[in-house]
């Protein structure tokens, strides 16, 4: 089978597309437009993505891709979605797969703590993107991809009630894989920790979580944890340094606030830290010291393929 999978999310197209291809014997591959790769995830999988150099190069390059996939799996661009079902119709078998903040949006993003210059200029680009954002919700482009989609995919259970309930269309939710050949127990590199004893506890501060707010939450609850607040804006974290990074601690905290919400599911980077065997604390102040099953590659891309087997009935 072809499978070519379109954008991606914290590099989960990249692993999927990585294990059907070792596991399943499948041609699946990935394409991203990312000219940055602030994390290196498209440098550590490039021999499963193929980078576009413009958004332009990006259309080009999945509308000839498209000609000759079996499924063409597109992840968080809905308007992407509605280009290639408009040049294909349905002769292709296409899925909508969403992450997050594209379904569920975004109220208010933090900015990098940069010059006053490029802090302006951020916030122009910002301020766009919540205009085009606000146009896309309004124009509908979410309710008439899914609409238009032969599967629409999750990836966390919550995410569930933002997909229409108006048409018949398979919606699931699809755990996030972890790949279990990056995240795994074992000792942390001798240069990454100075005195080799671990820490208490970590968390990450990015741009869309409100870490003042889970500490205070925190406190009034009476968890007490000595926690290093990793800020992931100012300083990024390469995806192949994440695991001696998150092997420093005993803990990751995986409490995020966004939207004046608490997210009712476990972020990618707390599943990576109990394949690592750190304990989380979750969203419900528990504390986990297990990946689930249902997030280890194989089980993922054995899900997802009875999804693809369904559509070419």
């Amino acid at each position: 089978m072809r499978i070519l999978h379109i954008d991606d999310a914290a590099a989960v197209s990249c692993i999927l597309a990585k294990y059907q291809q070792q596991i399943q014997g499948h041609n699946s591959k990935v394409i991203k437009y990312d000219i940055y790769d602030k994390f290196g995830f498209y440098r550590f999988y490039r021999d499963y993505v193929t980078i576009a150099t413009s958004e332009d190069q990006f259309l080009k390059n999945i509308v000839e891709e498209s000609k000759s996939a079996d499924i063409i799996h597109i992840h968080t661009r809905s308007d992407v979605f509605l280009k290639l079902r408009n040049k294909f119709g349905k002769s292709k078998k296409m899925v909508l797969h969403y992450h997050g903040t594209d379904i569920r949006g975004l109220k208010k993003q933090k900015l990098p703590h940069r010059s006053r210059l490029s802090d302006i200029a951020i916030s122009l680009i910002l301020k766009y993107r919540q205009i085009r954002n606000t146009l896309l919700l309004k124009q509908r482009i979410h309710y008439k991809a899914q609409k238009l989609a032969d599967a629409v995919i999750v990836s966390t259970s919550d995410l569930l009630k933002y997909t229409s309930s108006k048409n018949s269309v398979m919606k699931l939710y699809l755990p996030n894989p972890i790949d279990l050949d990056v995240f795994k127990p074992g000792a942390i590199l001798p240069s990454t920790s100075n005195d080799g004893l671990k820490r208490s506890a970590v968390t990450m501060d990015n741009e869309v979580t409100d870490i003042p707010w889970a500490l205070e939450y925190l406190k009034k609850n009476n968890i007490n944890l000595d926690i290093t607040v990793h800020d992931r804006i100012r300083h990024p974290l390469m995806y192949q340094d994440l695991p001696n990074f998150l092997k420093q601690y005993k803990t990751y905290v995986d409490i995020r606030y966004v939207n004046k919400k608490i997210i009712p599911s476990l972020s990618k980077t707390a599943l990576e830290s109990l394949a690592c065997g750190l304990d989380v604390l979750d969203y419900q102040l528990k504390f986990r010291n297990r990946l689930p099953e249902e997030h280890y590659p194989s089980s993922v891309i054995s899900s997802l393929s009875k999804v693809y087997d369904e559509l070419k009935i």
